[in-house]
């Protein structure tokens, strides 16, 4: 049952309000562990080179294409320019799979 303007004012009459918390905040991952959510990002662009700039992403060749043989033209991997954290390998690989042929593999797969 919803309660009416009164009831709601009668309830609250007298309580205060809670102090905003200032402290940095903390999430639960999946695993239910803390993290912070001030982690260090992970930056693409910092690891691949050559770059192309087609429409509105970089195209370059996705390492974990390039480690299996695959991708021979180099344009597998097309990075989003405004936020490069977004980035997609055109032939299937997993953003898991792409970090871990760079060497830095995701915080869940270190865990």
């Amino acid at each position: 049952r919803k309660l009416t303007e009164h009831e709601l004012e009668k309830f609250i009459a007298g309580k205060e309000r809670p102090k905003p918390d200032d402290s940095p905040q903390e999430r639960s991952t999946a695993s239910g562990r803390r993290a912070k959510t001030a982690r260090l990002e992970f930056r693409i662009l910092e690891y691949v080179a050559p770059l192309r700039k087609v429409g509105r992403n970089y195209v370059t060749r996705c390492p974990s294409c390039a480690e299996l043989g695959h991708d021979r033209s180099g344009d597998n991997l097309a990075i989003l320019i405004r936020d490069p954290r977004f980035y997609k390998c055109w032939a299937g690989c997993a953003k898991e799979m792409i970090r871990a042929a760079l060497g830095r593999p995701t915080y869940m797969e270190i865990a």
